[in-house]
């Protein structure tokens, strides 16, 4: 509420100098990606047809629209005039890539609440509705995998202009594509760590043979990551590299704990298929480094030398911990009230007419009683 009586002057440390913050780099930046399991276990289950990996979607999907429903806060809190926001739509600016973002967001939002709807359905027993959100459930997931690949590889190209400001530790013409396939192995990353965790802390079913699918195909990504890194440096790089002390610790501690580590770890067979443990420590190992590097391109890459330094204010900071622990919040609760982890491939027939159906309660395991 005081952003909106006082505005961003008052109440963050922005400038014009640091014009984006915390809120964007996090809330934006970072928080795009860390959704990116939805469209991308959607993609693996229904495109490649890997249909054992279909009781990890459903959370999936309502992470993803969890993660952009608070994107979109984030959004509205960062904007200089939120009561304007529609003029997105009656002034489009098609040569902007934060066009193309904020339309994919809203997009991509919507579709993944249409995703989510099922699991609301089969809870209050909406028959008709379900049938409709079954007939056009592959046509909706292959359409939140366009819009997402999009504006994930898109939010890479906001840096492409700042070709004197961002370090060239990480400016590159292919910013976007390594954007995109950062997103693509964190999303399966968060998949595994919310897995493991759900199984912990909500007594679900340990799901640690599924996720060893996804440990054969993340370390693929990472190797491409890796490779695209290199690449980068090696050849398209047209500046010094290593003239700053301070960015080049960050890099490095990007590039080995958060992409080789994690490689490393992802290719050890004991941990991909015996340690649900250390398949979470790889997990969040690889989140920290995607996290670090939305930071350092957003925000610490952009420091030049000699300049003040931001520091977020305590209001901004509050607000992410806030939004942080929304989602957290919110998924539980919508966990334990709807059939996220049930999963109810054709338990009904939708063909026949509706006042025959009935969804019967499926017994709760004994430890879940427990």
């Amino acid at each position: 509420m005081a952003r909106f009586v006082f505005g961003l002057g008052a109440t963050t440390n922005l400038n014009d100098t640091y014009p984006w913050g915390l809120w964007i780099s996090f809330d934006v930046v970072t928080s795009v990606p860390l959704a990116a399991g939805a469209f991308v276990l959607g993609a693996i289950v229904h495109a490649f047809h890997i249909k054992k990996l279909e009781p990890l979607a459903r959370p999936a999907i309502l992470t993803g629209f969890l993660g952009y429903s608070l994107v979109c806060i984030g959004l509205i809190l960062d904007l200089g005039q939120p009561q304007r926001a529609w003029h997105i739509f009656a002034y489009p600016n098609f040569h902007s890539p934060m066009f193309e973002v904020a339309l994919c967001v809203m997009s991509y939002t919507t579709v993944a609440c249409l995703e989510f709807l099922p699991a609301v359905c089969e809870k209050f027993g909406f028959h008709v509705p379900l049938r409709v959100l079954r007939t056009i459930e592959v046509p909706l997931i292959v359409l939140g995998a366009a819009i997402a690949t999009l504006h994930q590889s898109t939010i890479g190209t906001f840096f492409l202009i700042a070709v004197n400001k961002l370090h060239n530790l990480w400016y590159t013409p292919i910013l976007p594509l390594l954007f995109w396939t950062s997103a693509v192995f964190t999303g399966m990353c968060l998949i595994i760590v919310e897995a493991v965790m759900v199984h912990r802390y909500l007594d679900q079913p340990d799901e640690t043979e599924l996720l060893a699918t996804l440990t054969r195909i993340i370390p693929w990504f990472l190797a491409i990551y890796l490779g695209l890194k290199l690449y980068s440096l090696i050849f398209l790089s047209q500046r010094p590299l290593f003239d700053r002390p301070v960015l080049t610790t960050l890099f490095a501690i990007e590039m080995i704990l958060g992409i080789i580590v994690p490689l490393i770890m992802f290719l050890t067979k004991k941990i991909r298929t015996n340690s649900s443990m250390q398949l979470r420590a790889a997990s969040m190992v690889a989140f920290f480094g995607l996290v670090l590097n939305r930071f350092n391109v957003s925000m610490f890459g952009m420091i030049q030398e000699n300049q003040k330094i931001y520091y977020p204010s305590f209001l901004e900071s509050v607000v992410t911990v806030g939004i942080i622990a929304a989602h957290v919040l919110f998924f539980a609760i919508i966990a334990r009230y709807f059939p996220i982890f049930e999963h109810h491939p054709e338990e009904v027939d939708y063909t026949i007419p509706d006042h025959f159906h009935k969804i019967e309660k499926q017994p709760v395991p004994e430890r879940a009683r427990s």
